[in-house]
C-alpha cells in the first residue's frame, strides 16, 4: 500500500473531504497557520480515521503563509521550530514524523546549514522522530548523518526540476492538474521516477506521496491518484 499524505490544518475549505482519502497528515502547528483549536481538531480527525499525524513547522511567518524565505539567527529559528513541533506533540501525545513547510522546506532542501538546524530541532523533541523530505535533499543528508530516520517524499501535484527540487510555485506550470497529477503518481508508483520540467527522466525514491490540500481541485486530484495507485 502506498502512503498518501497531505498538508492539513491549514484552513483549506476542502480539508473535511481530504482526511478520508489519505493515510498520513502533516499538520500546521503555528508557524504559518494553526492554533490549539485547529491542531486539536486535526488530531481528533486523525485518530478517528487512523491517519498518521506529523508536525508541519515553518518559518514564523503567518502573513505570507510561510512561503517566503527568511533570514533568522540559527538559535531563533531552532527555538521556533522546537516550539511549533512541541505544540502539536503536546496535543497529540505522540507524532509519527516532522515535515518542514513551504519556503523552509525548499531552502533546507539545498542549504546544509539550514538543514542541520531543522534536524537539531527535531532531535530536541525526540531523537527517533523521522523527518519527511526529498531523498536528494540536504535535509536527508543531515538526518542520516545525525541518525534521524528519513521518510522519503515525492509529490504528485508539483512539477520537478532536473536536480530533483520542486519548480517554484511562482513559475508557470509549476502546479499539475488533476490528470497530470494522476499520471505522475502512477509513474512514481510503477517506475519510481518523474518527467522533469526539462523533459528529462529523474529517479525519485519515495516512501510517501504528497498532495497539497490548499490547491484547487485537491479532492479530485486525490481521488484520481487513488484510482491509479
Amino acid at each position: 500500500m502506498i502512503d498518501l499524505s497531505a498538508d492539513l490544518g491549514e484552513g483549506a475549505p476542502d480539508e473535511p473531504e481530504i482526511w478520508p482519502l489519505i493515510t498520513s497528515a502533516n499538520v500546521a502547528c503555528g508557524g504559518h497557520y494553526g492554533d490549539a483549536d485547529s491542531m486539536t481538531h486535526a488530531v481528533d480527525r486523525a485518530n478517528d480515521l487512523g491517519v498518521r499525524i506529523g508536525a508541519h513547522p515553518s518559518y514564523p511567518d503567518r502573513a505570507n503563509f510561510g512561503r517566503k524565505s527568511m533570514s533568522m539567527p540559527p538559535e531563533s529559528l531552532r527555538a521556533t521550530l522546537i516550539e511549533q513541533i512541541a505544540a502539536l506533540f503536546d496535543i497529540a501525545g505522540k507524532l509519527h514524523h516532522v515535515k518542514p513547510h513551504g519556503a523552509l522546506y525548499n531552502d533546507a532542501h539545498k542549504d546544509r546549514a539550514l538543514a542541520d538546524i531543522v534536524i537539531d530541532a527535531i532531535r530536541a523533541i525526540d531523537d527517533t522522530l523521522p523527518i519527511v523530505c526529498s531523498d536528494r535533499s540536504q535535509m536527508a543528508a543531515a538526518a542520516r548523518d545525525a541518525g534521524t530516520p528519513v521518510i522519503r517524499e515525492a509529490f504528485a501535484d508539483r512539477r520537478y526540476n532536473a536536480d530533483g527540487s520542486l519548480v517554484a510555485r511562482s513559475e508557470p506550470n509549476s502546479l499539475l492538474g488533476v490528470d497530470e497529477a494522476a499520471t505522475q503518481a502512477a509513474m512514481l508508483a510503477n517506475e519510481g521516477a518523474v518527467i522533469a520540467r526539462d523533459g528529462s527522466r529523474i529517479s525519485i525514491p519515495f516512501d510517501t506521496i504528497c498532495v497539497h490540500a490548499d490547491m484547487e481541485h485537491a479532492v479530485e486530484r486525490l481521488r484520481a491518484i487513488r484510482r491509479v495507485v
